[in-house]
């Protein structure tokens, strides 16, 4: 990890907005295709109104949408401003990730943003259909346990075996936390 240490610090925050703006184009893509049980592979990245497969130099996150002025190149259809608020928040929080760890530890930096990535999604999912898939909360649980395994400063202890502990037991106590609201939902 000294490596990281040897270039200077406003690189590394220029490199996680980029990179958070890069991962809120695919957040996008998330947010549209799960909820419609599409695939976020394939097709390729295209216009939700006439189907036009939008190349790599259109696909620039941030950049493009300004460019075009928010519609699509093809038909001149109007493209949700939710796009490039999303990539803009993403990489923001990406930002705000490395400045509160980088110093301490990029590897907690990385998990923090995969955590804000992740809520991101959910959030956006559930306001317009008022769901979260499985995916995320099964794949988030997934997630969050090899990442205190990789990181246990995730879990803010320095023991492997520890951050694991602390990993079952919070998601025990969340999916006890969901299933008890389903069920209070159902009895109400």
């Amino acid at each position: 990890m000294q490596a990281w240490k040897m270039v200077p610090f406003q690189f590394w925050s220029v490199v996680f907005f980029v990179l958070g703006s890069m991962v809120g184009s695919f957040l996008n893509v998330c947010i549209y295709r799960m909820p419609r049980g599409e695939s976020v592979v394939s097709p390729p990245s295209h216009c939700p109104h006439c189907g036009y497969s939008i190349p790599w130099y259109l696909n620039l996150p941030l950049v493009t949408w300004v460019y075009l002025r928010g519609r699509c190149r093809n038909c001149g259809a109007g493209i949700s401003v939710r796009y490039f608020l999303v990539e803009l928040l993403t990489a923001l929080l990406f930002l705000g990730c490395w400045l509160s760890a980088g110093e301490r530890s990029a590897g907690l930096a990385l998990v923090r943003c995969l955590v804000m990535a992740g809520l991101l999604v959910a959030t956006f999912i559930d306001f317009e259909h008022l769901i979260i898939p499985d995916e995320i909360t099964l794949g988030g649980m997934v997630a969050g346990f090899l990442c205190s395994f990789l990181v246990p400063s995730v879990q803010g202890v320095q023991s492997t075996a520890v951050a694991l502990e602390q990993s079952l037991l919070g998601m025990g106590v969340g999916a006890g936390v969901g299933y008890g609201v389903v069920r209070l939902g159902k009895l109400l």
